[in-house]
């Protein structure tokens, strides 16, 4: 689907860097992760021992509300499973319940929140409750929770009780009654005989910004087509060039790559790792100006809080203000050369309904 109203950030540097360490927890709300790159034994069986999990559980959002401020530690993250965006929630790291709501369920709550401001969107508020009680008077408490009750009344003659999907760290696995337990496999995808391109991520010498940011844009084209699996980059590709026409990034040399993705409700945790992992696996390639990895994660667009202010979960500040809709934007993707000091670059795609970015 083409997404015309969408804006692109791209950045760069080298590592060690704190915008790779703090990625994951800025953006808690993960549906899907990607890693490219050129086949690596290695690399790969470091990736696929990772095993993210998460809980499914049907309740109330009472009910789950009242389950996240009794939990040890108070750290879940969750949101539901369904794309009902009108009226929606989640529970961020930091430890907030913010709900997305309609004028007219605004009104029939009785809670203060926020309009917002966006133009060409539907009327929606947003409503934010910390999850810790001793945060809350008694008096606010009674009327937060008599709200959130309010809306599972409402619901009890057409949708019924959520379908949520969360995680949580600190505790042991296992399926009961009351949740089940998912432990989420990779898919490994090897492609043999493709036209792989040296990614050179600096700017070179004499090379103008603009030059720099096309040769970048072709570079992340490469990785969008390698995460489909898109045969124009087969080394023996003859397609009709006036049906389609592509050229790979050069320089390029012919070898075999793997893609590895993960699908699901990622756990910022799991998130981490993996970029642990990969930054790793580069800093032990120093020299070889053919290894590079490609990360790209999907946001849950159907979350209201699709960024935190930063990595201190500082509930003072409130997350950027969004429209969450399924066919919204939240993407960001790194591509990641060799060595401890590497080059990387990042962009970083959201919707026009999304205030991050102003």
């Amino acid at each position: 689907m083409a997404r015309a109203h969408s804006r692109v950030m791209l950045t760069n540097g080298t590592l060690p860097s704190t915008q790779i360490n703090q990625f994951s927890a800025v953006h808690p709300f993960t549906q899907q992760l990607d890693i490219v790159f050129p086949a690596s034994d290695e690399l790969e069986k470091a990736l696929t021992s990772l095993k993210p999990t998460y809980y499914k559980k049907r309740c109330t959002l009472s009910d789950f509300f009242e389950f996240a401020s009794n939990s040890p530690g108070r750290n879940i993250t969750a949101l539901p499973s369904t794309s009902e965006c009108a009226d929606t929630w989640c529970i961020d790291p930091r430890g907030v319940l913010t709900l997305c709501v309609s004028k007219s369920l605004y009104e029939q709550l009785g809670l203060i929140g926020k309009k917002l401001p966006f133009k060409g969107c539907p009327e929606q508020y947003v409503i934010r409750i910390p999850v810790r009680q001793e945060t809350e008077s008694v008096a606010v408490r009674a009327k937060q929770k008599a709200a959130l009750k309010l809306w599972d009344e409402l619901r009890e003659d057409g949708l019924g009780k959520w379908n949520v999907l969360y995680c949580q760290t600190d505790v042991q696995l296992g399926t009961s009654e009351s949740h089940e337990v998912v432990i989420v496999q990779p898919q490994i995808c090897p492609s043999a005989d493709i036209l792989i391109p040296v990614p050179a991520l600096a700017l070179i010498p004499e090379e103008s910004t603009e030059d720099w940011d096309e040769r970048i844009g072709d570079l992340f084209e490469w990785v969008g087509m390698a995460c489909i699996g898109a045969q124009r980059l087969k080394a023996n590709d003859r397609v009709n060039p006036y049906v389609a026409v592509y050229e790979v990034p050069t320089p390029s040399y012919i070898g075999d790559v793997t893609r590895i993705t993960w699908a699901a409700f990622l756990h910022q945790s799991f998130v981490k790792d993996a970029l642990d992992t990969v930054t790793s696996y580069l800093a032990s390639m120093t020299g070889d100006n053919h290894a590079f990895v490609a990360i790209t994660r999907q946001g849950c667009c159907t979350s209201p809080v699709g960024a935190i202010p930063d990595a201190s979960f500082d509930t003072a500040r409130d997350p950027p203000l969004r429209v969450p809709e399924i066919n919204a934007e939240d993407t960001g993707c790194f591509i990641l050369g060799p060595g401890q000091n590497g080059n990387f670059v990042c962009a970083e795609s959201i919707g026009r309904w999304d205030a991050r970015w102003g």
